[in-house]
């Protein structure tokens, strides 16, 4: 069952158009992997899907719920409010309340926009930090965590609204090096336990060894798709050719 599909989505801003006719699905329990030069509109993309940037052209499904560019902007509005409620988006930067502590930003969302009782939401919170490792920290506010750590917080924040789908928006590129791995741990772990996730990454390692399927953009377009495999070891197109090789340099 497809729970994200998109179809003909495009997106411009003034006269500059980022995402041209972009058709993807991604199947329930699926790992999809966006992966493509800076600037082929692979974060644009998964803005779309979450309401921060307004579709252009075309229409997409998030778990049932249809959103077409024609529409008036208040029902696509309305529409994207029901999508957030079932997708939880993960960002380059962590995002988190620098006045509350890992604990608070994780139960957040389950008190204000869940109205959950208190007591029910610390326990959704802290099951969640124990999951990410981080349930000594609970009590520790932002600024006192690492790059990683905080993500991770920003990973149990979003996995609290139970969501049939994860976004992940290069969740490694602002760690210090030595600190990517724990967060993709904690992304292959979600992976085994059978959640949807499409992510934007440079971490290529784990585009091969966690993706069930890989897209390929440039330019706004998708130019491939396919298994790792296939995309890493037999590439089609030139284009995607040519990105291995520079990655590979590097």
């Amino acid at each position: 069952m497809a729970i994200i599909k998109t179809f003909e989505l495009s997106k411009h801003f003034n006269n500059l158009e980022v995402l041209k006719h972009i058709d993807i699905q991604v199947d329930q329990n699926e790992i999809v992997v966006l992966l493509g030069p800076s600037g082929s509109g692979k974060s644009t993309f998964l803005r779309c899907l979450n309401g921060l940037e307004d579709i252009t052209g075309g229409s997409f499904e998030v778990n049932g719920i249809h959103v077409d560019a024609k529409l008036p902007a208040r029902q696509r509005k309305a529409l994207i409010r029901e999508i957030r409620q079932h997708t939880g988006m993960v960002f380059q930067q962590f995002n988190l309340y620098p006045h509350k502590t890992a604990l608070g930003n994780v139960i957040e969302g389950l008190l204000t926009v869940k109205k959950m009782r208190k007591d029910e939401a610390v326990h959704i919170g802290e099951r969640l930090l124990d999951r990410v490792g981080l349930s000594d920290k609970k009590d520790t506010y932002p600024s006192r965590l690492s790059g990683g750590q905080q993500q991770r917080v920003a990973i149990a924040r979003a996995l609290a609204m139970d969501p049939a789908i994860m976004l992940f928006d290069e969740p490694t590129s602002a760690l210090d090096p030595e600190l990517v791995g724990e967060v993709l741990s904690v992304m292959r772990e979600l992976a085994q336990d059978g959640m949807t996730m499409l992510v934007v990454t440079h971490e290529m390692k784990f585009a091969r060894e966690v993706a069930s399927k890989v897209v390929f953009m440039a330019d706004g377009v998708v130019v491939e798709e396919g298994s790792p495999q296939a995309f890493f070891d037999h590439p089609q197109t030139e284009r995607a050719k040519k990105f291995l090789r520079q990655i590979t340099e590097h």
